[in-house]
């Protein structure tokens, strides 16, 4: 694969990023704001979990039928075993941004005093929240969490998932 489609495939992989990373920060958003009330942990994790659940179909059909195209045979990017093992990491890639916006939740809320959970969907369509700290921090904790997710999907998808048919045959050979 030359550098131009290496790059193309990149700038794919970073847009199919940004647009699973809005459907997932909308439904986190939004369950946040259903899960108002329990524990701060529980509410997290409901809350990542419905992002990630949301983000991990939009993600899956976005690199199988644009971002990774013709890298790998469509019989096996459908098979069980392929969606089984995209769920796997991307599961892994769930346990490391849930614990990323877990310690940034844990941090920001003991030393500024803020629960970032407070962020849900009602308080970000006020749009009354752009010199607020809370909005900010809960990007941030967002952002992060999308940021490591995101690198851990992209080399699990381009060296593992997605490997190019060249690159097999090179491999057996």
């Amino acid at each position: 694969m030359d550098k131009k489609q290496n790059t193309w495939e990149l700038i794919k992989f970073l847009i199919t990023g940004a647009v699973c990373a809005i459907a997932d920060f909308l439904t986190t958003s939004l369950f946040l704001k259903i899960t108002e009330g329990l524990p701060n942990t529980a509410q997290s994790a409901i809350s990542l979990l419905a992002g990630f659940i949301v983000g991990v179909i939009l993600n899956y059909i976005l690199s199988t039928f644009w971002v990774f195209k013709g890298a790998q045979d469509r019989n096996v990017t459908k098979s069980a075993r392929f969606i089984i093992l995209f769920v796997i990491f991307s599961a892994i890639a769930y346990g490391l941004s849930y614990g990323t916006y877990e310690l940034c939740r844990v941090i920001f809320q003991n030393t500024a005093n803020v629960n970032i959970n407070d962020a849900t969907i009602k308080y970000i369509l006020q749009f009354t929240f752009w010199g607020d700290a809370l909005f900010w921090l809960y990007f941030l904790a967002f952002f992060l969490k999308t940021l490591v997710g995101l690198i851990w999907n992209y080399f699990t998808r381009k060296f593992i998932l997605y490997r190019r048919k060249d690159n097999q045959v090179k491999d057996a050979e």
